[in-house]
């Protein structure tokens, strides 16, 4: 059975449907999420706003989207992630702030064309940076500059595309080498944070999600969001260290 239809069975058995799981119990976090102005990041904000929590978001340059939820919870920071400068920024918005949960969101594709005989490899760059390496960077300043031991979770966005295991097509190299990157800073973290602070990291492979990434995809953004959030409330304190997809079915490094 594919992903979606056991999404679909997921959602409409007696489980899902129950109140709790589509109402968890989560409010009064400070919830930081990167890449927020579109797709799954957009979608995690309103969930996490209606739950009454204080939200933190990036986004790169258009904040449209996030100008219409209109909610005094809401913190909107620019920042380019493909910018490091722009990283260190988010210092003024955040320090002291006690941040409970970050959700290292932003990703980009890279270039449509990423087969060997054709790699620019300052293309890997930008891609990296974003996908992987700007996650680090926020998760060090959280650490570093946030109200001491309020960071209870970080959750970093990843892709099976990033799995070594389990690639058996090749091709989109920029994409798998940064999401691969994200997968060992996960795992790192994930014992690092955990021994030093009691925090629990995991890593979130959604599946096909649709989005203006990837507007073929077949799951609905909301229905992603919504998923996420279930793993993180009811499922979160078992996965440390853990790589797995929308149903908590772990998918391998």
């Amino acid at each position: 059975m594919g992903l979606r239809k056991k999404i679909r069975k997921y959602l409409y058995t007696r489980k899902f449907n129950n109140k709790k799981i589509l109402n968890p119990n989560y409010s009064g976090k400070n919830i930081f999420i990167t890449g927020a102005n579109s797709g799954i990041g957009l979608e995690l904000t309103k969930k996490f706003l209606n739950l009454n929590n204080k939200v933190f978001v990036t986004y790169r340059n258009n904040s449209e989207n996030l100008d219409k939820i209109n909610n005094k919870n809401l913190t909107l920071i620019k920042c380019d992630q493909k910018n490091l400068s722009e990283i260190e920024n988010i210092k003024k918005e955040i320090t002291d702030v006690p941040i409970n949960l970050l959700i290292n969101n932003a990703g980009i594709f890279g270039p449509a064309e990423q087969n060997l005989e054709t790699l620019n490899f300052n293309d890997f760059k930008d891609t990296l940076m974003v996908n992987s390496l700007s996650g680090l960077k926020i998760t060090q300043i959280i650490i570093n500059v946030a109200k001491r031991n309020s960071l209870e979770m970080v959750v970093n966005i990843s892709s099976d595309g990033g799995s070594i295991k389990i690639n058996n097509q090749g091709n989109a190299y920029i994409y798998r080498t940064s999401k691969s990157a994200l997968n060992s800073i996960t795992k790192n973290m994930s014992i690092d944070l955990f021994n030093k602070y009691k925090v629990i990291v995991f890593a979130i492979g959604p599946g096909n999600v649709k989005s203006s990434m990837n507007p073929g995809g077949m799951i609905e953004t909301t229905v992603c969001a919504d998923l996420i959030i279930n793993l993180i409330v009811f499922h979160g304190k078992k996965l440390n260290g853990k790589f797995v997809d929308l149903l908590n079915k772990e998918i391998p490094w």
